[in-house]
């Protein structure tokens, strides 16, 4: 398993976000596109961490606005099938970020 600390990417992401709500019941939603193997045990340790993450972060830190959408794309442990996943969720078009791990 990679030593690269995966709590770490939600939370770089917040701190380049600007708090621009008006409202204390607007929240601005971010959607970040999340491709990587969800079958695979590096795949799910990734997920899990980031997720227990953004719940950490958001529950010590209720004042911000900002609210992380993940939206996650199984690369199914494949090259050509992790494109495949970048490709379906550039068609979106609504990402501010797109991550893509590959072990």
């Amino acid at each position: 398993f990679s030593s690269f600390p995966f709590f770490l990417i939600p939370l770089m992401i917040l701190f380049f976000l600007t708090n621009t709500a008006t409202s204390k019941n607007t929240t601005i939603p971010v959607n970040v596109g999340l491709v990587l193997d969800i079958n695979g045990e590096d795949g799910k340790i990734a997920l899990s961490c980031i997720n227990m993450s953004l719940s950490d972060f958001y529950n010590s830190n209720s004042h911000y606005k900002t609210r992380l959408l993940l939206n996650t794309r199984d690369s199914k442990g494949d090259v050509v099938a992790a494109a495949a996943a970048v490709k379906n969720l550039c068609k979106l078009s609504t990402f501010s970020y797109l991550f893509l791990f590959y072990f």
